[in-house]
């Protein structure tokens, strides 16, 4: 199986976030990892992904309202959260107008985070990427699809803006579909039924541990927190930031029972039981972490 290179550098950036204890307070075990969709839009239809159909998931003219993003960036930093903001989700980025002023906003409140934005690089320039980084990017991470060709382009780009080469990541997705495009290939929870990579829904739960909810929050523009990055058909939805607080909603019972059922080897509920992502490349300290959580919390079942 071929594995995304950056699955392990943003392994070990999860690892150590755990291993440095950066939770206030230590009351519970916090994400290291934080992945906000901050829009609806997309212009790419790439096979691989949900937006091949539209007609399964359609492209929304709609972004994060700047309450909701505010509230989020404030909680954060209540949470003294310094792990990583990843931008990215089921969208492009870049067609949310105010980019900048939500990465500044994110950048005042938690100066500590790691601020990642993944995009297709369609909407980028150099005067844009300046942009970017002066409003507090950590790094960016460009997904080419149309051929080494587009290596030079961007690195271009990247040298007239004057970009650190390790703040500036291309991820190679022309790869043939023998190759797997270039990603570590999953069947978006049971949404995609790809035949020829072998990516098809499952005909019964796999039997193993999933480490997802046990290091990531992922959070759509409508402030609806998703059990994780691959439930694309938000099956499974733990809380909504619009009236619940992170903390609330990480702490909370849909949660508390995912990460049981997961712990135990069970994925016998939905999205999970169509669900066949690896789910352990990262996160397994954050797990031995929430393991040990709950064998002190007194309501927890023996």
């Amino acid at each position: 199986m071929w594995i995304d290179p950056n699955v392990a550098r943003k392994g070990s950036i999860v690892k150590e976030h755990i291993a440095a204890g950066h939770h206030k307070n230590d009351a519970f075990p916090l994400f290291s990892l934080f992945e906000i969709n901050i829009s609806g839009m997309c212009n790419r239809f790439c096979e691989f992904c949900p937006r091949a159909n539209p007609r399964i998931y359609p492209n929304k003219n709609e972004y994060i309202s700047n309450a909701l993003y505010k509230k989020i960036i404030s909680e954060l930093k209540g949470l003294d959260y310094d792990g990583i903001i990843a931008y990215s989700g089921f969208s492009e980025p870049l067609f949310h107008k105010q980019i900048n002023e939500l990465l500044s906003a994110a950048r005042e409140s938690c100066p500590g985070s790691r601020l990642e934005l993944y995009t297709n690089g369609d909407m980028l320039n150099a005067e844009k990427l300046v942009k970017l980084f002066k409003s507090g990017l950590t790094s960016i991470h460009i997904s080419l699809y149309d051929g080494t060709e587009q290596k030079e382009k961007f690195l271009s780009m990247r040298d007239t803006a004057g970009i650190e080469a390790g703040r500036f990541i291309l991820r190679e997705r022309f790869l043939s579909r023998e190759e797997g495009y270039g990603l570590t290939l999953s069947n978006r929870a049971g949404m995609i039924n790809f035949r020829q990579l072998g990516k098809e829904k499952l005909t019964q739960p796999l039997k193993k541990e999933c480490y997802y909810p046990f290091y990531m929050m992922f959070v759509d523009y409508t402030g609806e927190v998703i059990l994780c990055s691959h439930d694309w058909g938000k099956k499974l939805v733990t809380g909504n930031l619009n009236n619940e607080s992170i903390a609330g909603v990480w702490t909370g019972g849909i949660m508390n029972s995912v990460r049981e059922r997961l712990s135990h080897k069970s994925r016998n509920f939905s999205p999970c039981n169509a669900c066949d992502v690896a789910g352990t490349f990262m996160g397994e300290e954050h797990f031995i972490k929430w393991k040990d959580y709950y064998k002190k919390q007194p309501w927890r079942k023996s």
